[in-house]
């Protein structure tokens, strides 16, 4: 994004986060609350009506003053004083919460220090998620099964045409049958598979050249 913004060439946003974005969406379900929607597709036609009547119409400069006092109110604010009083003691860190990061940043200090020196000793590993790994071994997890469904069917097809026995036949052709349904199936999967893999990991958005 910095690149982008100073106008440098650097990586696509789905080569640099595809991957974890993929990971992230099969993992956990993405649900909009239905009043959200409702409430941006409102604000959005205000704003359009707005703009088409008059061009300076501005939201945001209109709903500043709504939303300076609805913060004033959620922070309990009782009076100016108090307004002016927490934005100096944010601006200065004269407040609990800054008091007490000076206090406590040594002790943190140390811990980050005994962390680091027990990595250097060997006495603390950390495990590294790869998730380029973990979609190859899903991958090779999915032709391997579509490759032993190849091989049985193939086998069951084999003992098909060398016995004689009508049962043992019929039986084996079944067999043959079925798994070669499953590895037609499998091999539907993989198709899937690359497809979605090839979403996260191209680097254009659909529509762009």
């Amino acid at each position: 994004f910095k690149d982008t913004q100073l106008g440098k060439s650097g990586n696509g946003i789905k080569e640099t986060v595809g991957t974890d974005l993929q990971t992230l969406t099969e993992n956990n379900v993405f649900r909009f609350p239905s009043t959200f929607t409702f409430i941006f597709r409102a604000f959005a036609s205000i704003d359009g009506i707005g703009k088409g009547l008059d061009e300076t119409y501005d939201i945001g400069q209109l709903a500043q003053p709504f939303i300076e006092k609805f913060t004033e109110v959620r922070k309990g604010y009782k009076s100016d004083f108090d307004k002016n009083l927490s934005i100096f003691s944010k601006a200065t860190g004269l407040n609990p919460t800054d008091v007490e990061t000076a206090v406590s940043s040594p002790r943190r200090i140390r811990y980050v220090e005994e962390t680091l020196r027990q990595m250097e000793e060997g006495n603390l590993k950390i495990r590294v998620r790869s998730l380029e790994n973990e979609k190859q071994l899903e991958r090779m997890a999915l032709t391997q099964s579509n490759m032993l469904n190849l091989l049985i069917a193939s086998l069951a097809l084999n003992v098909a045409a060398t016995v004689g026995s009508p049962v043992v036949t019929a039986a084996a052709g079944l067999g043959a049958a079925k798994f070669a349904l499953a590895a037609f199936t499998g091999n539907a999967k993989i198709k899937k598979f690359d497809k979605t893999q090839a979403k996260f990991t191209n680097t254009k958005f659909q529509g762009e050249e």
